[in-house]
């Protein structure tokens, strides 16, 4: 029994030590959280660099350099003429899909023909599928024109398809 008692009280001990914090611990904290942007501008001409792995909990490094990063993820993306083209009342968006039963299964079924190919690309399985009233437009970007046609085939066999409207470009490589 005194065994037990006594396991318990250094149980409790270790928990209570374990968790609080003191004041000093406390204070460096906070000091740490307002010098983050101050050591920021600095980062740039510190030379000692610390690889951690992005769980890592290293409460001592103001700044964090990833091992996996790339300077490519850092480069924003420029999809402006595509975004203009977008833009344009002629160009159809997922958008302007049609609202009725029929539209929305017509849409399901292209679909799911896509993604059961296992000859197709991620890319081709992720194209712009709009229904409006019967009609389908195909839009996106395909690797091949053998891809753009495997689409288009499995588009025209879907029941209930009015008219087929391709507008699936072939990526220049």
């Amino acid at each position: 029994m005194k065994t037990i008692a006594m396991v318990t009280a250094l149980a409790s001990l270790g928990f209570i030590l374990g968790c609080n914090r003191s004041d000093t611990d406390r204070s460096a904290a906070d000091t740490r959280d307002t010098s983050v942007t101050a050591t920021r501008s600095d980062t740039a001409s510190r030379t000692e660099t610390t690889n951690l792995t992005p769980t890592s909990r290293n409460i001592e490094s103001a700044s964090r350099t990833y091992g996996d990063t790339n300077s490519a993820a850092a480069k924003e993306a420029d999809n402006t003429g595509k975004n203009v083209r977008d833009r344009s009342d002629a160009a159809l968006t997922p958008g302007d899909q049609g609202n009725s039963e029929s539209d929305r299964e017509i849409t399901r079924n292209i679909r799911r023909a896509l993604t059961k190919s296992d000859q197709l690309s991620t890319t081709a399985k992720n194209i712009k599928i709009i229904t409006i009233n019967g009609k389908v437009t195909l839009r996106g970007p395909v690797a091949n024109e053998q891809e753009q046609q495997a689409i288009a085939t499995a588009a025209q066999g879907v029941a209930g398809v009015g008219a087929l409207d391709n507008q699936l470009e072939v990526k220049a490589k």
